[in-house]
């Protein structure tokens, strides 16, 4: 497993070395209010799903789909989802390519951002895990309960937005929500979290990417203009409404 994620990394840092750094950041689109109110509506939507989902996986839970499972679980494991951004960064910093330093630092930046708001997540809401309950709508925020969101949903797709806008190829992308979709999968297979854990993890993690790819600004809030530019070092905050 180690020389596979040896080789990942390879492959990803010859990837971007090969992708032409004006081609993939395009002008930041501004979140609004009724869109980020549409994302929640459409978690609390999947929530109602929930134990139907939860109920409908269990009873088709087998050792190959534990197999499978195991598989994918990787895609939210700390080694690949950090190990891939040091790679990019240590290739950066060896070969003297400035953009795939910055490139490397994108991705660092959107997992750890994706993974510190999981994680206020996880603190504030409580929610109890599918198998420690029969009811999908138990909370006790700040306790040790912790499903929601899933923090290998929330990793696996700020790891694979942030790749697909480094690497720019539709291949790519395609095979890298595929993995992410898997390991959010995975979760539920070992009765880990909820429909809406995962979804929420999803979004979660996309909208941390693309924040840090430059992609999009919430209410005016984008990266360190040190990722997206070789000029300066700053942080932008402005409220718009």
């Amino acid at each position: 497993m180690g020389g596979v994620k040896c080789s990942l990394v390879v492959l990803v840092s010859q990837l971007l070395s090969l992708t032409p750094a004006a081609a993939q950041h395009q002008p930041s689109h501004n979140i609004r209010w009724w869109e980020a109110a549409l994302a929640v509506g459409a978690i609390g939507a999947a929530s109602i799903f929930d134990r139907r989902v939860d109920d409908w996986v269990q009873a088709r839970r087998s050792a190959h789909s534990n197999t499978v499972a195991r598989a994918f679980r990787i895609g939210g494991g700390p080694e690949l989802v950090f190990g891939i951004p040091a790679g990019i960064l240590a290739a950066g910093a060896i070969s003297g390519n400035k953009n795939l330093q910055r490139s490397g630092g994108r991705v660092l930046a959107s997992v750890v951002t994706a993974g510190l708001a999981t994680g206020a997540l996880k603190e504030i809401t409580g929610r109890f895990r599918p198998d420690n309950t029969t009811d999908q709508y138990v909370f006790r925020p700040f306790s040790n309960h912790d499903a929601f969101p899933s923090g290998h949903a929330t990793i696996a797709f700020a790891l694979a937005t942030s790749l697909s806008a480094e690497i720019h190829r539709p291949w790519a992308t395609a095979l890298l929500v595929a993995g992410a979709t898997g390991t959010a999968w995975s979760r539920l297979n070992d009765h880990k979290h909820w429909l809406s854990d995962v979804v929420a993890g999803a979004a979660v993690g996309v909208t941390a990417a693309n924040v840090m790819e430059g992609r999009w600004r919430i209410f005016g809030l984008g990266p360190p203009e040190f990722l997206i530019s070789p000029h300066g070092a700053r942080v932008e905050w402005r409220l718009s409404f």
